[in-house]
């Protein structure tokens, strides 16, 4: 933990110290307390820390806004330009990037103009022609000088050539060609040109139109996000092979109305909110998660970047008007998921929260359902729903929640979100303050990482997943936990796709993984590990047998499974198959079909194992079809644990991650 970050850590935990010793030197701690312990409601708990004079003194916010810098943008383009020369490209992108998000948008814009048309030529350079013509265009929008625009359109018609546009790339020369009448160039200078440019007219003239189309060097980190085949009409991010429903053991879960096989997509969910981690945010999108090339700046800070204008525009009428001005308040005494908390808020809105009824008689074996009678990812009313075990904290854990919430609560009253020049209304600012505190307790138990695979190139197994933001998910954070789960989840951008790598049966729960695998972890630390943030002790089927870690799992013998029970079948010694019979039950089993089924499935197995170990991706959709049959088969014919449904298991996973946010590491320049 570097200075900054552990004093900004301290920062947060030493309100509750600070309050404490204030009240009791006056000697009204007890009292505080007693009453802090009478509230019933969130609401009433910031309404008694509002009210506390203590409180104030000790919290107090002025709104630290990262605005834009005119020279440190000049300075980031002329270090541009020096990398450039270097032919040092990657990091030529990453300074003008940083010029453009520096650059101001309003006012005297030359030098946003300057940084956006210097970094189209390094996007040219990198055959990122889509995102070069973007850049083009808003460096003349945003005034780049008429005696230099020649280079500008010049750039575009290589641009459309090189994409196959025909007319679009004969425009841009022509206008090259009348451009160059306006540079300061002396006539030989502007001959030539000219004479280049009704070269590349004629080479453009001779093209086939769309020659190689679909070329346009638009860079995705991810292949298309997976669609469910058919979805749930009442869920509709889920599939209609499953349901929620409510256990007595288990509270509200989701599953199987059918047999479910390895690889079924089974969600496809955007989030609610979400926010990139706060070293993470200068590369990806503050709205979507991407991971941003040539970044889109907000208008009004240099504190995030967007992938896009569209994002950038979502976002400032969803909630980074507000956001905008403090964003470093928030970030600087890092509260736990404090930033999402907030997000949450503000996409909710003031008007809808203040006017928000709790029902407390609501029946908690079911989901809130809109008036269309479905249960709705992007309400609200989804995201309070979800448990946060208020209940089960003490009372300086709830005080020091409490004080966080505050503190994101003062922090919003330092912008226009409760009303602009409107005098303070505590009751009002106290409603939004606790949905701030309700999301603080709820999301350490709820939110799911964005992440992206950090890939290398020579190495698809060791390549790992890196958490790069946060996000909640309401119908995702209703899946239960186990050691040994039937699902993985993997991000697209901010879209978490969840797919089965197990087979399901009809009527079983569908069970996540919260962070403790039964083959890496032993079942007492994965107990440690879950209880203190999810409030239970885990009773999974692989803690109650207690699995062997991955070392130990068998991988000399099969073991097959019982047709009738589901009990083991062991392979007898004389190698007499045809009647054998279960361990449990008796039950008979002719073995030879199925080692022989085994066996054909094990040969193609070996092959998608080979390309995956070799990190072969090009063959990554076949290997996945090969990993997933072979999945498929293991589970319904042998019993677990055994060492090879492991290796199978992880394989496909990983190109699952391949398929998903991936960023490939060590690309040069």
């Amino acid at each position: 933990m570097d200075s900054k970050t552990s004093s900004a850590a301290l920062k947060s935990q030493a309100w509750l110290t600070d309050l404490k010793t204030k009240l009791e030197t006056t000697g009204k701690y007890d009292m505080f307390l007693e009453g802090f312990k009478s509230c019933q409601t969130d609401q009433d708990r910031l309404k008694l820390v509002d009210g506390l004079q203590e409180a104030q003194d000790i919290i107090t916010v002025k709104a630290v806004k990262k605005g834009k810098n005119v020279e440190e943008s000049v300075r980031q383009r002329e270090e541009g330009n020096v990398m450039f020369k270097k032919r040092q490209y990657k990091k030529t992108l990453d300074l003008y990037n940083s010029s453009v998000i520096l650059a101001p948008t309003s006012g005297d814009t030359s030098a946003l103009a300057l940084a956006l048309a210097n970094r189209s030529a390094v996007l040219c350079h990198r055959k990122l022609y889509q995102p070069c013509l973007v850049d083009i265009q808003a460096a003349i929008d945003y005034g780049y000088p008429e005696n230099l625009r020649y280079k500008l359109y010049e750039r575009r018609g290589k641009c459309h050539y090189q994409m196959g546009h025909k007319q679009e790339a004969i425009s841009a020369f022509k206008s090259a060609k009348t451009a160059v009448h306006q540079a300061e160039l002396d006539q030989t200078k502007r001959n030539n040109l000219i004479n280049e440019y009704d070269k590349q007219i004629w080479q453009c003239e001779k093209m086939t139109e769309n020659l190689i189309k679909g070329v346009d060097g638009t860079v995705l980190y991810h292949s298309l996000i997976p669609s469910i085949e058919k979805v749930n009409k009442q869920v509709p991010v889920m599939s209609e092979c499953l349901e929620v429903d409510y256990r007595e053991e288990s509270g509200r879960g989701l599953f199987a109305k059918r047999n479910v096989e390895v690889g079924e997509v089974l969600i496809v969910e955007k989030p609610f909110a979400s926010t990139v981690l706060s070293n993470f945010k200068g590369r990806y999108c503050h709205h979507c998660c991407e991971r941003v090339i040539a970044s889109t700046p907000c208008r009004s800070c240099s504190a995030v970047v967007f992938c896009s204008e569209r994002c950038q525009k979502d976002a400032w009428e969803s909630y980074h008007q507000f956001e905008c001005d403090i964003l470093y308040n928030i970030q600087e005494v890092e509260i736990n998921l404090g930033h999402l908390a907030v997000k949450t808020v503000l996409k909710a809105g003031y008007q809808y929260l203040t006017e928000f009824e709790e029902k407390s008689d609501r029946d908690k074996t079911k989901t809130v359902l809109n008036e269309d009678g479905v249960y709705d990812s992007q309400d609200y009313r989804t995201v309070y729903d979800l448990v946060n075990h208020a209940d089960d904290r003490g009372v300086e854990e709830l005080l020091k929640y409490t004080l966080q919430a505050f503190y994101l609560q003062k922090c919003l009253e330092a912008t226009d979100f409760f009303g602009s020049g409107e005098q303070k209304d505590t009751s009002k600012n106290c409603v939004i303050g606790s949905h701030i505190l309700r999301n603080l307790m709820m999301m350490p138990c709820n939110a799911h990482e964005c992440s992206e695979l950090s890939h290398l190139p020579s190495n698809l197994p060791e390549s790992v997943t890196v958490e790069i933001g946060s996000a909640i998910y309401p119908v995702l954070s209703l899946i239960n936990h186990s050691c040994d789960p039937s699902v993985v989840r993997h991000s697209y951008g901010n879209i978490c796709v969840v797919r089965a790598i197990r087979n399901i049966p009809k009527g079983s729960e569908v069970l996540d993984n919260y962070g403790a695998l039964c083959a890496l972890t032993p079942t007492a630390e994965r107990r440690k590990k879950l209880a203190p943030q999810y409030f239970f002790t885990c009773n999974c089927l692989a803690c109650t047998d207690d699995d062997p870690q991955y070392n130990d799992i068998p991988s000399d013998m099969p073991v097959f499974k019982c047709d009738n029970c589901a009990g083991p079948v062991f392979l007898p010694l004389n190698h007499k198959y045809d009647i054998v019979p279960c361990s449990f039950c008796q039950h008979n089993h002719a073995l030879r079909p199925r080692l022989s089924s085994l066996s054909q499935s094990d040969e193609t197995y070996r092959l998608a194992m080979r390309d995956v170990l070799l990190s072969s991706c090009d063959n990554i959709d076949q290997s996945i079809i090969f990993l997933e049959n072979h999945l498929t088969l293991m589970d319904r014919l042998l019993c677990r644990p055994w060492r090879d449904f492991n290796d199978c298991q992880e394989a496909l996973k990983q190109c699952y991650a391949y398929k998903g946010s991936h960023y490939t590491v060590n690309t040069g320049k």
